[in-house]
């Protein structure tokens, strides 16, 4: 018995013996492994039999020609700009744009794939792979040579409040703006399928929303939410919104007539009534439109 070998061989152990069997199928199967490994290197020729080969001489022969095939489109490495790389390894520098590239399968043993053109780099020293990075606002980026760190908050998707009577310029999705005039808090919302970026109010003091049309949610009147309030200026009466009907109803059975040359809200209760000061005629809600009433009071 031959003596154990120290160390021992990191392939056959310390009483180096053949993986494979000591047959025309062992040294097949070895070269196959040899077109496999090859294939990882970077060959621009990769040739295998994908019908196999026979274990006899012929099978040996056509194994080794299709290894040498292989072998001949490995690439040579070196040159400027990436020095360390060992000549054969597969990895070769092109040109792209203004900075080289690394074009590879495999870096190096850990695995590391390499896509050609992917901007991955070697330093010179060749031990690292760097890749381009770039803070932006008020991320700053900094590297002592063995690893990046990066800190700071980002400049969008702001956060800032703004206290005035004007929210200004300059803002940022997220932005709040506390209307010192009105004592209302909005926030500025635009991206995410918004299609109308603008400050919307964020609804959250209990006073009623005036105006002569019943809030729509566009502009600066946020979407009416169930409960929410509203008082008429063309009617004079207070309303409140029901979520489920989508609807503004009167808070009391008001028969008070608008006045004014414009007509009051289409969402009007039944029965409202309404005096025209352009044609001097008294009109009333009949639930799709504003009807005349005659001196003898029908409506016509």
């Amino acid at each position: 018995m031959p003596e154990i070998n120290v160390p021992a061989c990191p392939v056959h152990g310390s009483l180096p013996r053949a993986l494979h069997s000591e047959s025309f199928e062992g040294i097949v199967t070895v070269i196959e492994e040899i077109i496999e490994t090859v294939s990882g290197v970077g060959t621009t020729s990769y040739s295998r039999c994908p019908y196999g080969y026979p274990w006899n001489f012929e099978g040996v022969v056509r194994a080794l020609e299709d290894l040498n095939t292989s072998i001949s489109g490995i690439q040579g490495g070196g040159g400027a700009g990436a020095s360390g790389i060992v000549a054969g390894s597969g990895i070769y520098i092109t040109q792209s744009g203004t900075f080289e590239v690394i074009n590879a399968t495999v870096l190096s043993a850990s695995g590391i794939s390499i896509s050609a053109g992917s901007g991955i780099y070697l330093t010179d020293a060749g031990t690292r792979i760097n890749l381009f990075a770039e803070a932006q606002g008020s991320v700053d980026l900094s590297y002592d040579g063995l690893k990046a760190v990066i800190s700071g908050t980002s400049s969008t998707g702001g956060a800032s409040v703004t206290v005035s009577g004007e929210p200004g310029t300059g803002y940022s999705t997220g932005d709040l703006w506390f209307d010192t005039n009105e004592g209302r808090l909005f926030v500025y919302a635009s991206g995410n399928g918004i299609s109308d970026p603008a400050w919307y109010q964020t609804n959250a003091e209990a006073i009623a929303l005036k105006s002569e049309a019943a809030p729509s949610g566009t502009g600066e009147n946020a979407p009416p939410r169930d409960g929410s309030i509203w008082f008429n200026t063309l009617m004079g009466s207070l309303f409140v919104y029901d979520a489920t009907t989508s609807g503004w109803y009167e808070t009391g059975p008001s028969r008070s007539f608008a006045y004014g040359p414009s007509a009051p809200a289409s969402t009007s209760t039944q029965g409202a009534g309404w005096f025209d000061t352009t044609t001097n005629r008294l009109k009333v809600w009949d639930g799709t439109a504003w009807a005349d009433i005659d001196i003898d009071g029908g409506v016509y």
